[in-house]
């Protein structure tokens, strides 16, 4: 009976494809020459390259597949031990692997066969002195990447917003001021600072159709928005000093030199004090909400915008020194009307009290019922609230949101179409001043609701000083309250 030829397996492995020695075509025509003149069928040949000798074999597709059928081959062939692993925790373990199902490795180059002690002994010597070799060129990467780290100049990679890339004279590169993108940055800066928020900053940038540092660094001509996320990590980053910097988003940070001094690659894009202020006023607001809890401001939905009738929105803003607040209100259309929270929130207080405190506080109750329900008044103010944060948001923060108005807006709709509640008007037997005191915030906020008060407010017109005359209250309910005023 006429003996069945070997089954071979043909692995090619290679980091990286060139035309040298270990080339894979070099690799192959050597491994296809042992086939030949041994008589050894080849029932499969697979390669993987760009891949790394020092991955197990779940990490590389090719080698992966041959394991899967190990029924197929009775010898796995590779060019030489390093093309198999340049571990010897891997080598180790695939030759285990052959092993129990009864298969062996094979070298074309050093005619080494794992099945013999000493094929074995040697092909794992060989991948040890591989194993040697990569940690000495890794260690000589690290000390040049540590030694470019401290170098004075810039190393590659785009140049961070409101830089350019030169050369110097040492034949290297170094970065320099783009005048147009640092004002523009120098511009950001100062608004954070005077308490603007970043989504803000944003949306004005993309109103005004300013080119985002994705765009100006595409090479397909990709046109992306400014980012809230993206223009913080910026805003974070030690380049603005002109420093290298190494990490990415929140862990970015400046590299020193051996004496533990910043590396400079370039001129500051801002002084050192303007750096201090910008990050203490960002650590602030990570840690203080953006915006008051719903209800929590006195006239939301209550101020307007005069000419157009848009409401206007409330935004938390944290000062610097003191550790202040610097809250205002703003037109939910994005337009010039920015007013302090503090002194429009006193003028109408003081408007509404000297007109209305005397009177009998007059409470609003349904008449079926007994008791006060505002219910349908808190959704429809919840409605109206996540659909201004709406037109700021994007990505998963505006999925969530959109979820949030969905539901509101159906429950305020359910209610809206029931039959609806009688209402009458009671005296409480105190006036309106001492309910008002009594109330927090959001009560006073249901006070001036019910004396449907509505607050018009004009534009600054580059009037710097504050002035009540920016307002005109009216107020429209209840009729007895009213009617009582008015007499």
């Amino acid at each position: 009976m006429e003996e069945r030829p070997i089954r071979a397996a043909i692995y090619l492995r290679l980091s990286r494809d060139n035309r040298g020695s270990t080339s894979i075509a070099s690799q192959r025509e050597d491994c296809r020459a042992v086939c030949k003149s041994r008589g050894w069928d080849v029932v499969t040949e697979v390669e993987d390259v760009d891949i790394s000798g020092s991955l197990p074999v779940d990490a590389r597709p090719a080698l992966r597949s041959i394991f899967a059928e190990l029924d197929r081959f009775d010898v796995l062939l590779v060019a030489q031990p390093d093309r198999l692993a340049r571990s010897t925790a891997v080598a180790l373990s695939l030759l285990q692997n052959l092993d129990a199902a009864g298969k062996s490795l094979a070298t074309a180059r050093d005619l080494l066969d794992s099945a013999t002690p000493d094929g074995r002994r040697k092909i794992l010597s060989a991948v040890a002195d591989a194993e040697g070799e990569s940690s000495l060129i890794q260690a000589r990467i690290r000390r040049s990447r540590a030694s470019l780290r401290e170098a004075e100049r810039w190393i590659g990679g785009n140049a961070p917003y409101g830089y350019r890339i030169i050369g110097d004279t040492n034949g290297g590169k170094r970065l320099a001021l783009h005048e147009k993108a640092a004002d523009r940055m120098r511009w950001i800066v100062g608004q954070i600072l005077e308490g603007e928020t970043v989504t803000a900053v944003c949306h004005a940038l993309n109103s005004a159709g300013v080119p985002s540092p994705g765009t100006v660094s595409s090479r397909t001509g990709k046109v992306s928005p400014w980012s809230p996320t993206v223009l913080r990590r910026m805003l974070q980053s030690p380049a603005l000093l002109g420093r290298r910097t190494i990490g990415s988003g929140r862990d970015r940070r400046a590299v020193v030199d051996a004496a533990g001094r910043p590396v400079s690659v370039g001129p500051p894009l801002i002084d050192v004090e303007t750096w201090d202020s910008l990050q203490t006023t960002l650590a602030a607001r990570r840690t203080t909400a953006q915006r008051p809890r719903l209800h929590s401001s006195l006239l939301l939905h209550i101020a307007h915008r005069a000419e157009c009738g848009s409401p206007l929105h409330y935004n938390s803003r944290r000062l610097l020194h003191g550790g202040g607040a610097n809250d205002v209100y703003r037109c939910a259309t994005g337009c010039k009307v920015l007013i302090s929270a503090v002194r429009l929130e006193e003028a109408v207080q003081r408007r509404v009290l000297g007109e209305f405190g005397e009177l009998p506080f007059i409470a609003r109750i349904p008449v079926a019922l007994g008791q006060p329900d505002e219910h349908v008044d808190q959704l429809r103010a919840e409605v109206e609230e996540l659909a201004g944060r709406l037109a700021n948001l994007r990505g998963l923060a505006a999925d969530a949101v959109q979820r949030q108005l969905e539901s509101r807006a159906s429950l305020l709709e359910k209610l809206q179409s029931a039959a609806p509640i009688p209402w009458d008007w009671t005296s409480t037997g105190i006036s309106v001043s001492e309910e008002w005191e009594v109330r927090g915030v959001g009560g006073r906020r249901q006070i001036l609701v019910d004396l449907g008060v509505r607050v018009a407010v004009s534009p600054a017109n580059n009037q710097r000083r504050w002035t009540p005359d920016r307002l005109h209250i009216s107020a429209t309910g209840p009729g007895p309250l009213l009617a009582r005023a008015v007499g």
